[in-house]
């Protein structure tokens, strides 16, 4: 059966925390697993820190969903704002996050139960020892500029958020009033919806943003009805355990030098392709790995450029 919780239920939210950098943390739980059990449960809570805080790179041992909702800052190279999705396949390390000078609110979601952060390189010994691992992560911005058609619903796929084992995320923009089913959850390892807007009607009330429900992969699709004011709601469907690698893009361009060739990190899968550089470090398009500096980090996860490999294509 699904899982419904609303902020506006949740019974103790923003749970303090002050940490030993002087900065403070709260914790907002949504679904929550018990402590004292072995059962696997979900898990949802929303994050926030104060401005300026630095979340070293670390990473999980399960597939995992992070959604801004308030603040800004970045995770690793990318620039976060409201609604930014971010998806990491288990045992991939992202980061470092920066928390902006408004602080920084996310939401963390699981479909499996987490034992907890895993730092680096403090813990790179533990992905070493990871067989046939398989990293991926990829961060996009949804859109919720959709104009629903005449049943009052537009939905458009997170582009690049899709793999071949079910991995899918979804935005959905609905007129007051208006109905529809949330993906088929069967086709991954269940889903979460998160209502990131307005609100809907269930089992009577009127549940406003933020709203967080959990689908399991046995679940029917979940039957959603906005409210009064419309709703702009995100789904989030994760991939069969142990899914493949998405496929990179192939460099087309040549040189002097020969054909140009791309190099993958082997502890988060980011790539950096010769053919395009990488501007936002300074580095321009056509620059060969030999000529990239010594000093380069990996912009999803802070790994040393002697952490890079070639890749054929």
């Amino acid at each position: 059966m699904p899982k419904l919780t609303a902020y506006q239920d949740v019974p103790n939210p923003r749970v303090e925390r002050k940490m030993a950098n002087g900065h403070f943390s709260w914790r907002t739980h949504f679904m929550k697993p018990d402590p004292d059990s072995d059962v696997d449960y979900p898990q949802a809570f929303l994050a926030e820190g104060t401005a300026g805080r630095l979340l070293r790179s670390h990473f999980h041992v399960v597939d995992q969903f992070q959604v801004i909702w308030n603040g800004g800052g970045t995770l690793g190279a990318h620039p976060l704002d409201f609604g930014t999705v971010h998806f990491s396949r288990a045992h991939t390390p992202y980061g470092p996050i920066r928390y902006s000078e408004k602080g920084l609110g996310f939401l963390t979601l699981r479909a499996h139960r987490d034992p907890g952060a895993n730092y680096m390189p403090d813990k790179r010994d533990l992905l070493d020892q990871v067989r046939d691992r398989k990293p991926w992560q990829v961060t996009a911005v949804p859109n919720f500029s959709l104009r629903p058609g005449g049943n009052g619903v537009a939905i458009e796929a997170i582009k690049g958020m899709q793999d071949e084992r079910g991995l899918a995320a979804f935005s959905l923009v609905m007129r007051p009033g208006a109905q529809a089913y949330s993906i088929d959850p069967s086709r991954g390892d269940g889903q979460y919806i998160l209502v990131m807007r307005g609100g809907i009607m269930h089992e009577g009330d009127h549940k406003k943003s933020l709203t967080v429900i959990w689908v399991d992969k046995n679940d029917k699709p979940f039957h959603l009805v906005a409210g009064p004011d419309g709703a702009q709601i995100l789904i989030l469907n994760y991939p069969v355990p142990g899914g493949g690698i998405p496929e990179a893009a192939q460099p087309v361009a040549a040189d002097g030098r020969g054909a140009f060739k791309a190099y993958q990190c082997i502890l988060c899968a980011f790539v950096y392709d010769e053919v395009k550089g990488y501007p936002h470090a300074g580095i321009a398009p056509g620059t060969r790995w030999a000529d990239v500096p010594e000093t380069f980090e990996c912009p999803d996860c802070e790994a040393r450029k002697s952490d890079f490999e070639m890749i054929e294509f």
